[in-house]
């Protein structure tokens, strides 16, 4: 990935020095899945609901560039 830092942070005085070198947002949640009775302890969460980790970063124009599902 070697894209260019986007313009509305490199033009922007306000954000330019803090953030020259960023390539986008990082985050992570967790969405909710049916899975058949066998498979449900391994994705049983701390909440007791079943549900699958993604972690998804994107762009400044809002696309995503990279996603883990684990």
């Amino acid at each position: 990935m070697n894209e260019p830092t986007a313009t509305q942070i490199s033009q922007d005085p306000m954000y330019a020095p803090y953030f020259s070198d960023c390539l986008g947002a990082l985050d992570g949640t967790h969405i909710e899945m049916y899975i058949p009775l066998e498979s449900q302890p391994r994705y049983q969460n701390r909440k007791g609901t079943l549900s699958q980790n993604v972690l998804a970063v994107c762009n400044f124009d809002m696309r995503f560039v990279y996603v883990l599902a684990g």
